[in-house]
């Protein structure tokens, strides 16, 4: 896995390459919570090059909605590709998070 960070506006954008899983979440969740301890809003995740996400991934992504919204802050996932969008509403995740197209609509109002 390889995530990159940017900023646009107000907003933490990480690019997520790869797959998210057990051995390689624990990096995700570092990164994210640099971000958090910031208080960035949006705090935006692109997901368009991961092809694979399992339990421990999920779980890092709900730490860190719960944290952003302990703050006031929005958390937007975009880019989820079909296999990925699939396990968010086979978990029905994708009611809990904010999901967007593409990262300049998650960057947006």
């Amino acid at each position: 896995m390889k995530v990159t960070q940017e900023t646009q506006g107000t907003a933490a954008i990480f690019i997520v390459e790869g797959q998210v899983d057990l051995h390689t979440s624990p990096e995700l969740r570092s990164q994210l919570r640099t971000a958090l301890n910031s208080r960035s809003s949006p705090l935006v995740v692109d997901l368009n090059a991961v092809s694979f996400i399992d339990s421990s991934g999920l779980a890092t992504l709900i730490e860190a909605l719960k944290s952003v919204g302990s703050y006031g802050g929005k958390l937007r996932l975009c880019g989820l590709n079909p296999d990925v969008r699939k396990l968010f509403e086979l978990a029905r995740l994708n009611e809990v998070f904010d999901l967007r197209t593409s990262r300049a609509e998650a960057c947006g109002p």
